[in-house]
């Protein structure tokens, strides 16, 4: 079973990330059987795999970059 993860939304309490919800398209070799839906994930299962905190911190270097420089959003 072929699984891609298409959309990570984090669920927060008080501003901070208290759970994942992982959504994921699939389908078998022959492609006979095609499947999609989330699994909610929750705290203690992602941290090690993937730090919100860490990936917030990029992001808004990069707009603060992209803001400074005077280059568009999109490219």
């Amino acid at each position: 079973m072929n699984i891609q993860v298409n959309q990570i939304t984090p669920r927060r309490e008080n501003g901070e990330v208290v759970g994942l919800e992982v959504y994921f398209t699939g389908k078998n070799a022959d492609q006979s059987i095609n499947l999609n839906g989330f699994v909610p994930l929750k705290k203690g299962e992602f941290e090690e795999f993937l730090q919100f905190e860490e990936a917030e911190n990029i992001v808004r270097q990069k707009v603060v970059e992209r803001i400074l420089n005077g280059e568009s959003p999109v490219e």
